[in-house]
């Protein structure tokens, strides 16, 4: 009887096998691929089929596969813990650290010196993707924070002039700007806006999906705050109720409490594209990487607003908080594929490389973009390489199709104003200062901007940094 089992195992193994080889198999290297378009983008689907096209052409060893994923640190374990994050993937600059300590990233140093990469990645961003010395992933391109003007509700206010070409003009006879350059000025062009248009309200501020405490993170910098998170003797105290994170909060108190902002305590960053986009508000703190998003959503005309940098509070500080998106690999990614999907980066033009493919590619994007409507600024480049940024900025100055005069203080600027993130659990961090702007902006008249701060701290101490060894 345990023969005849033994047997019926056996040719149960054999049928197995040569059913296996009867399936689809090609004995290519997969590499999936986690920031291909959206089934609804449908041009960005094609140019990312011709890229592909073209990179299993020249590297027919490769097979790539769509596997649109869209990261966020809530829903991330479903898939590090069962092997199936996509070979490459998008997530934020203040991500590696947890997601190296998860085990769902890997480390990409050898693939990325054997290509001669290294050397050539932007200073600031290369040090938030390294750790211990070892590099977990590659810019796509970085951020700073700013404040997004509806130039035509600031022109119906009669703040600025349009010159004679139907321009707007955002300075003065002095050359000195209209805009706000500090919060007090942010707070009083709020008052006119309230006074002066129906329905309609100076800003826009955040409290919800960590995005309120991302961008008070920021405001606190320039009411003084110099850290959230001190090394005091080899142990990390947190600082979210320091005195200049208090101001920033009373500032936002003061906006609620005189009705000067959206009255809501749960917007986040989702909502400010159509509140802008439909007149609601006039001002909101945003990245420069999102600015297309009023116009391509919302039909906001691309000539209508400004990007400037981001007001002081003291008088003195002005900081950019400064982010970006890198792509980061699998943990359980072979060197082999790592090795593609890092070459597959030249196809899409987002590479340090400058060959014919590279440009062609970085061509294509630009050419798509302005089919699509949208705005094409200037970028924060992942690349510090000379020959790189020439040949960047050049195409780049080809495609720009907005008045570089409502930008250009900004990108003037944010190279020396700009200030990386917090080091340790920073969306928890914000997370943490989202209750506490939810709480002021629910209870304006009644809430302690210190006291709300100082539960926060005391939370984010005990639940996070004293983890840190």
């Amino acid at each position: 009887m345990k023969r005849k089992l033994i047997c019926l195992v056996i040719v149960a193994a054999v049928l197995c096998a040569l059913l296996c080889a009867c399936q689809p198999n090609n004995g290519k290297i997969k590499i999936a691929v986690g920031f291909w378009p959206e089934k609804s983008q449908t041009s960005d689907i094609a140019m990312y089929e011709e890229w592909k096209e073209n990179f299993e052409r020249d590297y027919p060893q490769y097979e790539l596969v769509a596997e649109p994923y869209q990261y966020s640190p809530e829903t991330v374990a479903a898939k590090g813990n069962t092997g199936n994050l996509p070979t490459i993937f998008q997530t934020y600059f203040t991500e590696p650290a947890s997601l190296i300590e998860e085990g769902y990233i890997r480390d990409i140093t050898e693939q990325v010196e054997e290509l001669g990469w290294l050397d050539k990645i932007d200073d600031s961003m290369r040090a938030q993707l390294t750790v211990d010395g070892k590099l977990y992933g590659i810019p796509r391109d970085g951020y700073g924070m700013g404040l997004f003007i509806n130039l035509d509700m600031l022109y119906s206010l009669d703040v600025i002039t349009k010159n004679s070409d139907g321009t707007y003009n955002l300075y003065d006879e002095e050359g000195k700007p209209l805009y706000p350059t500090t919060f007090d000025q942010i707070t009083e062009l709020s008052r006119m806006v309230v006074d002066n248009f129906n329905d309609a309200y100076g800003i826009l501020i955040l409290s919800a999906n960590k995005t309120g405490g991302w961008q008070l993170a920021n405001m606190g910098w320039n009411f003084g705050t110099q850290a959230l998170e001190v090394n005091e003797n080899g142990k990390w105290t947190a600082h979210l109720d320091d005195d200049g994170m208090v101001k920033a909060l009373e500032w936002i108190q003061e906006l609620a409490t005189e009705g000067l902002c959206f009255p809501s305590t749960s917007s986040n960053y989702n909502d400010w594209p159509a509140k802008v986009g439909s007149n609601k508000v006039m001002m909101a703190f945003v990245g420069n990487d999102a600015l297309a998003q009023p116009i391509t959503s919302y039909n906001f005309n691309k000539d209508d607003f400004a990007f400037v940098p981001m007001p002081t509070g003291n008088g003195t500080d002005r900081h950019a908080l400064f982010g970006g998106t890198p792509y980061v690999f699998a943990e359980n990614a072979t060197d082999e594929q790592v090795e593609g999907a890092l070459r597959f980066l030249k196809y899409i033009g987002r590479s340090p490389e400058t060959d014919e493919i590279a440009l062609d590619a970085m061509e294509k994007g630009f050419t798509v973009a302005r089919q699509k409507g949208m705005p094409i600024l200037p970028t924060i480049k992942a690349w510090k390489d000379q020959e790189y940024l020439a040949i960047a900025n050049e195409m780049e100055n080809k495609y720009v199709n907005v008045n570089y005069e409502y930008f250009k203080d900004f990108f003037d600027t944010i190279y020396d104003m700009r200030r990386d993130e917090e080091p340790y659990y920073c969306q928890d961090l914000y997370g943490l200062l989202d209750n506490a702007i939810q709480n002021v902006l629910a209870n304006p008249t009644t809430a302690n901007p210190l006291a709300q701060l100082q539960t926060q701290n005391n939370q984010f101490q005990s639940r996070f940094l004293d983890r840190v060894k």
